[in-house]
């Protein structure tokens, strides 16, 4: 996850230091209770394996600065009772953005995690500054819908399609996105939204909102086929995102062959042109899905064989408890493909390799707006890592 320093995060999300949003040990316990919700001071203190006294020190700084919110004690037995301690999520919220190659997707989260608002739209204009203004529009017409305020805005997640060049926020997208191409996009979004951003690719941040939101609820390590005008991916273990060394752990397509069929959302539409009468665009496309054109069949079939490469090295390298196909992939058309894929697994002995779950993802819609709307949060309250 590549982002913006601390030092452009507004005075009020920071600690009196003045630099840090939250110290290790805070991070320890903003994420307990978001992992296990309304907890007492005694329960924090067993979940996160720190004494009462611990707990009272790191939790009375967050109650002074809004974050956590104090419930009516619980009666429970013989002694005191115990008041619950929770997120509290008017506190602050971010943005999630999601530049695909024709659209843009928005999400706005809370500090507990709650998805306030969703929305897409088509991409006006691919020219970067252009293209901001209309993000920043979209971010700030859903936040007025809300009744938020902007100075709670903690900042913007943006997830883009392509992979990572370099050390910075410079990504490589697809030819359509030439104007977003290498450039250090968290410095040049960040001045035009006035907001600290951050930058993840779009299978990664999809598969953390699948992390947090869908299957990763079942499966707490997995692995994420984003299909959409391209084909790409995202890991999870143990409900981290595994980024790799420059960013790009589940560029899956790079498994395929070049001279393969690529199994994307812009080839179905291809082949659905070939009649002369198909789709205008891949969002009509998808807006309106035919599942009883000839093209579906013609899609599945010829995406199989790259399909199950894939899922068999996933398999094979990375073993993860469920690939889930996800992205802008209805899921009628999931659940077909799931049916005829099938992983390079032979027998020995009488046994075969134990295999992922394969599953079409529950969550309706590309989730990694949703993804991309934890970023500033992780980053700034409950990832480990600064």
């Amino acid at each position: 996850m590549t982002g913006v320093g601390y030092g452009t995060i507004a005075p009020q999300f920071l600690r009196e230091d003045g630099v840090r949003t939250a110290t290790a040990n805070e991070r320890i316990v903003l994420s307990a209770l978001r992992r296990g919700g309304a907890q007492s001071r005694a329960q924090l203190a067993r979940a996160v394996d720190l004494t009462e006294q611990s707990i009272a020190r790191l939790v009375e700084p967050l109650l002074g600065r809004g974050l956590l919110i104090e419930d009516r004690p619980i009666v429970a037995g013989r002694g005191k009772p115990a008041a619950p301690l929770r997120l509290n999520g008017a506190a602050l919220h971010s943005i999630g953005v999601s530049v695909m190659t024709d659209a843009v997707a928005a999400a706005v989260m809370d500090l507990e995690g709650e998805v306030l608002a969703r929305r897409q739209i088509d991409l006006g204009a691919v020219d970067l500054p252009v293209a901001a203004r209309e993000i920043l529009d979209l971010a700030q017409s859903l936040e007025r819908e809300l009744g938020l305020k902007a100075e709670r805005r903690l900042g913007f997640g943006v997830a883009v399609t392509g992979y990572f060049v370099g050390d910075d926020a410079r990504v490589n997208p697809p030819p359509a996105l030439d104007a977003w191409a290498l450039l250090p996009l968290d410095r040049l979004l960040s001045e035009i939204f006035d907001s600290p951003v951050w930058i993840e690719n779009d299978g990664t941040a999809a598969a953390i909102g699948e992390g947090m939101f869908g299957a990763g609820r079942d499966h707490d390590s997995l692995a994420y086929l984003y299909f959409s005008a391209g084909f790409g991916g995202g890991v999870v273990v143990k409900g981290e995102p595994m980024r790799g060394l420059h960013g790009n752990a589940g560029e899956f397509a790079s498994v395929i062959p070049s001279d393969w069929f690529q199994p994307n959302l812009t080839q179905l539409l291809t082949l659905m042109r070939e009649t002369g009468d198909g789709p205008a665009s891949l969002g009509a496309m998808l807006a309106a899905f035919p599942d009883d054109d000839p093209a579906v069949g013609r899609w599945l079939d010829a995406a199989q064989a790259p399909l199950n490469l894939v899922i068999s090295a996933i398999s094979g390298v990375l073993d993860p408890g469920a690939i889930v196909l996800g992205g802008r992939l209805p899921t009628a058309l999931a659940e077909q493909l799931i049916q005829r894929l099938g992983f390079t697994n032979p027998e020995r002995r009488g046994h075969h390799r134990p295999v992922p779950t394969l599953l079409a993802s529950p969550i309706v819609g590309d989730v990694s707006a949703i993804g991309a709307a934890t970023l500033p949060l992780r980053a700034a309250f409950f990832s480990t890592a600064s």
